[in-house]
């Protein structure tokens, strides 16, 4: 008789920017969407086919500011712009990733525009359980290179925390790596009170293990 199968445990992608149709399904807002005057752009850069990184990826951009109209001062929270892969969905219902068996969400980005807001990016996950009720957990994105260039950047899963309506949970718990429904990333500026043009490049997201935790490494995105 054949034993279980083991679960596969090497770098799994779950989402890449490369091409138009996986740029324009993603979802995109900012405070601009409520009286805000941020704005937010996420588009296909052809640029990057000539850099080392050899093929077209996403860029989240725009302009981060604080204020709000006059009569909004106050009412409305300002300093935000983000965007996430949308929600995929079949006749059975909503489709998620199971990375049960992997302990790093790994992110290969470039980091431009104005540095005082590199501090001020975040990664969101949604989760979906049985019931269908949705949880958004949140971890700074750590930005290391100033010089415009790739890197790669891999959160613990057990770091993210969740948030409710915009806050940290009072009941802090591990996130439910089961039931992946969305990733995305946001950045915060009205957090850290800064403002200026923001530019961040994404090639794709995955998951990992200890093992594959590569300082430089392009992931399992190889298609070209």
């Amino acid at each position: 008789m054949e034993g279980a199968q083991l679960p596969d445990r090497g770098p799994r992608l779950l989402f890449s920017f490369n091409t138009a149709t996986e740029v324009d399904e993603t979802v995109k807002g900012c405070d601009g969407d409520i009286g805000g005057f941020s704005t937010v752009n996420f588009s296909l850069d052809s640029e990057s086919e000539s850099e080392r990184i050899g093929r077209p990826t996403g860029k989240f951009s725009g302009h981060m500011r604080l204020d709000v109209r006059p009569e909004l001062v106050g009412r409305i929270n300002s300093g935000y712009a983000g965007f996430k892969t949308p929600v995929r969905s079949t006749f059975f219902g909503k489709i998620t990733d199971n990375v049960y068996f992997h302990d790093y969400l790994a992110l290969r980005v470039r980091a431009a525009g104005d540095p005082i807001l590199h501090k001020s990016y975040f990664v969101n996950v949604q989760t979906v359980d049985q019931m269908r009720s949705v949880q958004v957990w949140q971890q700074a994105l750590p930005i290391r290179r100033y010089d415009n260039d790739w890197e790669t950047v891999y959160l613990p899963f057990t770091k993210f925390l969740p948030f409710t309506i915009g806050e940290p949970s009072p009941y802090p718990e591990p996130i439910d790596r089961e039931n992946i429904l969305t990733v995305g990333i946001s950045l915060l500026g009205g957090k850290h009170g800064v403002s200026g043009a923001y530019e961040l490049g994404v090639d794709s997201i995955w998951a990992a293990n200890e093992g594959d935790l590569q300082e430089d490494s392009p992931g399992p995105n190889t298609c070209q």
